[in-house]
C-alpha cells in the first residue's frame, strides 16, 4: 500500500496521517478493549510511530495490563473517541482504533488475539491466526 491512511475521532477535533504501509491489524477480544469500545472485540492496527503525526490535543489513560506493562489509550477530550495507544514493549510504534480511520476497509485483519476472553455472541474468525491470550513477540 502506498496511500496514506487517515483518520480521526467523532467530532473532528483530533485528525491522524499514517505515511506508511500498516504493520499489523488485529482483532482483540480481551475485556479491557470489550469495555473501552463496548464491544465484543476492538481492532487496532500497528504503524511504525515515525510515519504518523496528530494534530489536535487528546487526553490519555495509562493502566498496567496483565503482562505487567503499560498500555497509554489516547482519546478526544471532547466526544470521548478513542484514538490510539502505545504500550511498554512496544516502543517506536503506534496502536491506532482501526474504527477511527476515515477508510478502515483500507486495511484487513491478519490475526485475533485474547480469543480466550471472546464472548459468545460474537463469534471469533477462525479464518485468521488465532491466539488464546497475546500474539508471542516476534521483535
Amino acid at each position: 500500500m502506498s496511500q496514506k491512511l487517515t483518520g480521526g475521532c467523532l467530532c473532528e477535533a483530533v485528525r491522524y496521517v499514517c505515511e506508511a504501509p500498516p504493520k499489523l491489524t488485529v482483532h482483540c477480544y480481551c475485556g479491557d478493549c470489550r469495555k473501552l469500545g463496548g464491544t465484543g472485540h476492538a481492532t487496532h492496527t500497528v504503524f511504525d510511530e515515525t510515519a504518523f503525526s496528530l494534530s489536535g490535543e487528546v487526553t490519555d489513560y495509562v493502566k498496567i495490563a496483565d503482562s505487567g506493562r503499560s498500555i497509554n489509550r489516547r482519546f478526544c477530550p471532547v466526544c470521548g473517541s478513542a484514538i490510539f495507544h502505545t504500550r511498554d514493549g512496544m516502543e517506536g510504534l503506534v496502536v491506532v482504533r482501526t474504527s477511527s480511520l476515515d477508510e478502515p476497509e483500507k486495511v484487513t485483519p491478519e490475526k485475533a488475539i485474547y480469543v480466550s476472553r471472546a464472548v459468545s455472541w460474537d463469534p471469533v474468525d477462525r479464518d485468521l491466526a488465532c491466539f488464546d491470550e497475546m500474539v508471542p513477540s516476534s521483535r
